[in-house]
């Protein structure tokens, strides 16, 4: 089925939206600095994920990492962990900012298309991430797909965000959090749609919603942005098992029949992204069931821009801008 997502014009959106911070359109022109990257991608294009083996698109992705933020800071400690999961053991990295040893955790799940990723590939966004936010970051390496296909990752994820509710305390954790990027945000939504009790936060990045999405940001910039049509399709080729529904509300949270529970949401989208519109329909969607939304809406930046920080100024800000509202959000949960 289908999912079609009205335009949004820039002059309704304050009202419908509530919090929203900047908007793409309205002449809001791409960041120069990550213009020049995408200028160079264009120059050299990536294969196609098509035609290489994933393990070799896995490879890829993470080496990226230490080129696309190669100073993240450097004094935020790392700690190994493993939680029991549904299939065995969840492996996660514990991050703690100096002198933030009792504060809340953020439960983090790492995006890459529920195929690629993991805690290597991320490391350097979650240290800038629990850095700005002063908040601890417990980043999990969740079940991959296609080896793994739906719902595994999600079952993972939704595991160690319970295990982390019930063991707050032994944590010295005063409140506890979800949040992820793409893909990972797809599954820190689903994890809150389906028992938010216990959360004091939902924090997003650019979630996908759905493999069968049409909108105009899913036209505009289809091709020579970052993120593909052309991928989106690759990567629910692996996640779904063949004649999985895929208006199963896991898999296309906009049709969640009814949303309860979910905490107080920070919400992260990019301007040139094929995603922006249902990160704006996902925020209308909370906000008519009750709950609060911080948007932003990061006019000028692409998909993936939490793993951007050494490219661009803009993006660093972006990210103190997002971490800075998880901080209070955690906060205000303990008031």
């Amino acid at each position: 089925m289908a999912l079609s997502l009205a335009l949004i014009r820039a002059d309704d959106r304050t009202a419908r939206m509530g919090n929203l911070v900047s908007s793409r359109r309205g002449g809001v022109v791409i960041d120069p600095e990550l213009e020049l990257a995408i200028v160079w991608q264009r120059a050299h294009p990536a294969p196609s994920l098509h035609s290489i083996p994933v393990e070799t698109a896995r490879s890829n992705y993470a080496a990226a990492a230490g080129l696309l933020d190669p100073t993240p800071p450097d004094d935020v400690a790392l700690m190994e962990m493993v939680i029991p999961g549904p299939a065995g053991a969840i492996h996660a990295h514990l991050y703690t900012p100096p002198g933030c040893e009792g504060s809340g955790i953020v439960v983090w799940a790492h995006g890459g298309g529920w195929v690629l990723g993991g805690l290597t590939s991320h490391d350097h966004a979650c240290r800038r991430l629990a850095s700005a936010a002063r908040l601890r970051l417990l980043a999990i390496d969740y079940r991959l797909a296609p080896e793994h296909p739906f719902p595994a990752g999600q079952d993972d994820v939704s595991t160690v965000v319970r295990w982390a509710v019930q063991h707050a305390g032994q944590l010295g954790a005063p409140a506890i959090g979800v949040g992820g990027d793409s893909a990972g945000a797809t599954l820190a939504l689903v994890a809150a749609l389906d028992d938010g009790d216990g959360l004091a936060c939902l924090a997003l990045c650019y979630p996908s919603l759905g493999p069968d999405i049409m909108s105009e940001s899913r036209k505009a910039f289809d091709g020579g942005w970052g993120l593909t049509t052309e991928d989106m399709d690759f990567f629910f080729e692996r996640l779904l098992p063949e004649g999985h529904d895929r208006s199963d509300p896991r898999v296309s949270p906009l049709l969640t029949p009814e949303v309860e529970g979910v905490p107080s949401t920070v919400l992260s989208i990019a301007g040139y992204d094929i995603l922006h519109d249902e990160g704006l329909a996902l925020a209308g969607m909370l906000e008519g069931a009750g709950v609060t939304v911080d948007l932003f809406d990061e006019g000028a930046l692409t998909h993936g821009f939490l793993r951007l920080g050494g490219l661009s100024a803009e993006v660093r800000a972006a990210i103190d801008r997002f971490a800075a509202a998880m901080r209070s959000t955690m906060e205000r949960a303990n008031t």
